[in-house]
């Protein structure tokens, strides 16, 4: 396989540079702090007391996370997972070479098991392009210079996001226990982690004000195939989001389904602790993953009042701490529906969602251009790596 290079570049198989040494479970050589670094698809994340290589290498991952090659220099060790490359430096520029890395189609090469695997025949057959040896570190040194500069940007937008999420959670979070007079009358409560509460307010039992929908599907009712199914993950963590709308069929999906109606609030009853609920946007399903839940009597209790609350701090602490008794973190409906909803009269109820989704909506709007910016910025930088290893970039070298 070929492409487009300068006429000088060099064009054949990384194995004519680089042999490739697996890595080795850590177990036995671990240590608390000192030795040397051992390294996953991550980075860094454990010591041991002996090494693999000493020098400069590219790793590849070999089971799992595939497509994100490391640069590492001096000793190391690498998990059973990896790959390790032992590079010939009289040919090829260790730094070059992990440019060059990051370009490979990983996706296409790997083996379809529900686990992708990469193996050392496919990274060994990689097509290489090489320039003269002056010419790779100039180019290595031009990247370096550049990616940095985007990594800076995609860093500072990445805390922007975070630092927009946390107090997004935050406001939802303090509203829907405290509302929004700071001025309210407070009285003690008999919950412990929860303190004190707006007099106006009351503590009712779930069950009481609200239920959980039955009338489970058969797998096969071809009444409700064009169906949007919401299933956990087209719920964004945390912060209610939907994600995406699939129909069922497109979805395979095979295991029993409820059926949903607009307005109702759908809740992961699976691993609380990601605070998964969101408004069903409309007629629809979820899996058995979830609950479909109602209100009992809206005048009492908003279902959007309900689906901030289950997105709480509060409520979330409370589901995951009673969800861990059991091996898979699951609520299970007869401990939702012993859980304590707090209800404020109902003119505020509907004051505290305006607030909240006027101050979300902002808080989204932002966290949107900055996941639009870090988008541009990871594109730009692909593109930029993959122009410079196949010499469409002058770097100010001359061959």
């Amino acid at each position: 396989m070929t492409f487009p290079v300068p006429e000088h570049w060099v064009q054949t198989k990384f194995s004519r540079f680089a042999r490739i040494g697996n890595g080795a479970d850590y177990s036995s050589v671990e240590l608390e702090e000192g030795g040397y670094p051992v390294y996953g698809s991550g980075g860094e994340f454990r010591r041991a007391s002996k090494y693999l290589f000493d020098g400069e290498s590219v790793l590849f991952g070999r089971k799992g996370t595939i497509d994100r090659p490391l640069y590492v220099s001096g000793k190391f060790w690498t998990v059973d997972t990896m790959f390790y490359s032992i590079i010939d430096k009289t040919a090829l520029v260790p730094r070059f070479a992990y440019y060059w890395a990051t370009t490979l189609p990983f996706g296409a090469w790997a083996t379809d098991t529900a686990l992708p695997s990469m193996t050392s025949t496919a990274i060994k057959a990689a097509p290489i392009a090489v320039p003269p040896l002056d010419e790779q570190r100039a180019i290595a040194d031009y990247l370096d210079r550049e990616t940095a500069q985007i990594d800076a940007f995609i860093a500072k937008n990445e805390e922007l996001i975070a630092l927009l999420t946390e107090r997004r959670a935050a406001t939802v979070s303090r509203v829907v226990v405290q509302g929004l007079d700071p001025e309210v009358e407070m009285t003690a409560t008999s919950l412990e982690t929860l303190g004190r509460l707006p007099t106006t307010w009351t503590i009712e039992r779930f069950s009481r004000v609200a239920r959980i929908r039955g009338g489970l599907l058969k797998p096969d009712d071809a009444r409700f195939e064009e169906w949007a199914l919401i299933a956990p993950n087209h719920i964004e963590s945390k912060t209610g989001r939907l994600l995406e709308l699939v129909a069922a069929t497109e979805q395979s999906a095979e295991s029993g389904k409820y059926p949903v109606r607009a307005g109702d609030v759908i809740y992961s009853k699976i691993r609380p602790a990601l605070a998964k609920a969101v408004i069903a946007p409309g007629d629809c399903l979820c899996s058995a993953d979830m609950y479909a839940i109602t209100t009992r009597t809206e005048s009492v209790l908003a279902n959007r009042f309900l689906r901030w609350q289950m997105l709480g701090k509060w409520f979330t602490e409370w589901a995951t701490e009673r969800s861990m008794r059991v091996a898979m973190p699951k609520v299970n409906q007869d401990t939702l529906n012993a859980a304590p909803i707090f209800v404020p009269p109902i003119a505020e109820q509907h004051r505290i969602v305006e607030y909240i989704e006027a101050e979300i909506g902002a808080a989204d709007a932002a966290i949107g251009v900055a996941r639009q910016s870090v988008e541009l910025a990871r594109e730009r930088r692909s593109a930029l790596i993959s122009a410079a290893v196949t010499g469409k970039i002058d770097v100010g070298v001359v061959a």
